[in-house]
């Protein structure tokens, strides 16, 4: 560069001095033309101004820049590169490195995890005796509370047993009447653990309660009223234990008028 810049400055001082050239030329007829000669010789590097090897090589040569590359440039000045990064990879976090253990920290994490080794067995087994013995409580519940209602149906038996060895010469009224009582007392049994007859003659059919079995033309009874109970049902603490069979009535059909007009011969 500074040999290029000294060229620049004696080309400008001695096209200054153009006037004087013409001058040299008029006078010098010989053909000699010293100031040619002399911007020759200063154009010529010395050879102390010759520039080495290692300088050329370092020198890039400037490559052309197209219109393209130009805008590009110039709206890329002031602003930071970006940072192209490929989203496929995937930086995977370094695993934290495991702490050495020292013989007491091993063998104090031995003892605890023993410990709570234990702890959870004996909490096992409390649970499954926990288990067994509500079961266990749960059917001598149900044992005595079926025991009971046995309990209230000896009587009965004991009423049945004695009707049967009745003596001899007993009348019917006598068997009706001994029937009659041991089927209350029987009924009183049911009524005390909550078993309940369902009314069934008179009513309306009730499909909650009751079971059609039969149907029957009437003119009298309204449709789908109850005309007889064939089946007594029951309920058991306001659940149905037993749907009542019933006949119930369905309007009678209409019958054909007679052709009262009689033909004249």
């Amino acid at each position: 560069m500074k040999v290029v810049t000294r060229i620049l400055s004696n080309l400008r001082i001695k096209l200054s001095g153009e006037g004087r050239m013409d001058e040299d030329l008029n006078q010098n007829k010989d053909g000699n033309f010293p100031h040619l000669t002399s911007i020759t010789e200063t154009l010529e590097p010395q050879p102390s101004e010759k520039i080495s090897s290692e300088e050329q090589e370092s020198v890039a040569p400037v490559q052309p820049v197209n219109q393209d590359q130009e805008d590009s440039m110039s709206s890329g000045v002031g602003n930071q590169p970006a940072c192209v990064t490929d989203p496929t990879t995937q930086i995977e976090p370094e695993s934290p490195p495991v702490p050495a253990l020292t013989a007491e920290e091993f063998t104090a994490l031995r003892e605890e995890k023993e410990d709570l080794y234990d702890r959870l067995l004996r909490k096992h087994a409390e649970f499954e005796n926990f288990r067994k013995r509500t079961e266990k409580e749960k059917q001598d519940f149900y044992d005595f509370a079926l025991s009971s209602f046995i309990h209230g149906l000896l009587p009965v038996l004991d009423g049945l047993e004695r009707g049967l060895s009745a003596p001899e010469g007993e009348t019917v009224e006598n068997h009706k009447k001994g029937i009659e009582l041991i089927l209350k007392q029987f009924r009183d049994v049911l009524a005390a653990v909550g078993v309940q007859p369902i009314r069934a003659t008179g009513k309306m059919f009730d499909p909650n309660y009751h079971q059609a079995v039969l149907r029957e033309e009437s003119a009298v009874l309204l449709e789908n009223e109850i005309i007889e109970e064939m089946q007594r049902g029951y309920t058991f603490k306001d659940r149905l234990l037993r749907p009542s069979m019933v006949k119930v009535a369905i309007p009678a059909a209409a019958q054909p008028e007679e052709d009262t007009n009689v033909k004249n011969d």
